[in-house]
């Protein structure tokens, strides 16, 4: 899911030109509608967003110049903004840069000059953006603290002693949003200091962990998820922009091996993301907006 690129661009011929040259250069994107809809997606998506493509209105680029401002200063985003903005003013340059917005993109008073333009510029744009790293072997394989052990392996050896000793083995899994990754090593280890000694922290990819219980039934899963969240919550405080989403799962209640007990898990932490994600007092969102949002918890079911 990594290297999306996330768009905001109303003008049609413009975004049908941006599209056409992302297609091109074989990267993926997600379409933004309003400012409150690029929010939604930053939410959901932003550890696999590459960067941020925006076109700047004339009677909108205080509000957007302000989101981008608020999303690079609140949050652990590090994808870079390139900005479409007019071509007649310096006003629209110097906004961008007080934004800290990385590259503009000035559009030509002869649209057909568009897709040239747009074509070099962003080449020489990716250029300069270091690719997220990629889910490599050795970082989704990686237990905290142990080379060695891949997660499948450690999984299916902690199902394999609940099987032979005939106790049951809960699993959490939890996905950070907005979360810097250095500081993900610093949370485990404070993490570690509240769970016990039986307990395992399996780093599973660059922004979700499993917790591994053993001896743990279901009934007690309610206790975990609660450690795990007052420890996130003492090291970052309570915040929309910085969150934990989770969801357990026990063996052998809810599966009977590790891939069942991973898609189920995987499958309640997205749900709690789109959920966590709404901002909206229910009675105040469309419908439009909310079948948007049924579609989105469709996505694993």
């Amino acid at each position: 899911m990594a290297d999306k690129v996330l768009i905001y661009i109303e003008d049609r011929v413009i975004k049908g030109i941006v599209l056409k040259i992302l297609r091109e250069k074989g990267l993926e994107f997600l379409e933004g509608l309003d400012i409150k809809d690029i929010q939604l997606k930053l939410d959901i998506f932003q550890d696999t967003i590459f960067f941020h493509i925006v076109q700047i209105g004339r009677g909108t680029s205080k509000e957007q110049y302000e989101f981008v401002r608020k999303v690079k200063e609140e949050s652990a985003a590090d994808f870079p903004v390139l900005a479409i903005i007019p071509g007649d003013s310096s006003e629209f340059v110097s906004g961008a840069k007080k934004a800290g917005i990385e590259e503009v993109v000035l559009i030509p008073e002869k649209r057909e000059q568009m897709r040239d333009i747009f074509n070099t510029r962003i080449s020489e744009f990716i250029k300069t953006i270091p690719h997220k790293q990629p889910m490599g072997e050795q970082e989704h394989q990686k237990e905290h603290g142990t080379d060695d052990l891949s997660s499948d392996e450690v999984f299916k050896q902690e199902i394999k002693r609940a099987v032979r000793g005939k106790y049951s083995i809960s699993f959490v899994m939890g996905r950070f949003t907005g979360v810097h990754t250095g500081l993900i090593d610093e949370f485990y280890d404070k993490l570690k200091k509240d769970m016990r000694d039986t307990d395992r922290i399996i780093h599973f990819n660059h922004h979700t962990f499993i917790m591994v219980c053993p001896f743990t039934q279901k009934s007690y899963l309610i206790e975990v998820e609660k450690k795990i969240r007052e420890a996130f919550e003492r090291m970052f405080g309570y915040s929309r922009v910085r969150r934990l989403d989770m969801y357990g799962v026990t063996y052998p209640d809810d599966g009977k091996n590790i891939d069942e007990l991973t898609i189920i898990m995987e499958k309640g932490v997205h749900d709690s993301v789109i959920i966590s994600s709404i901002r909206e007092p229910l009675k105040s969102i469309s419908r439009e907006r909310l079948e948007e949002y049924r579609k989105m918890l469709k996505l694993y079911k």
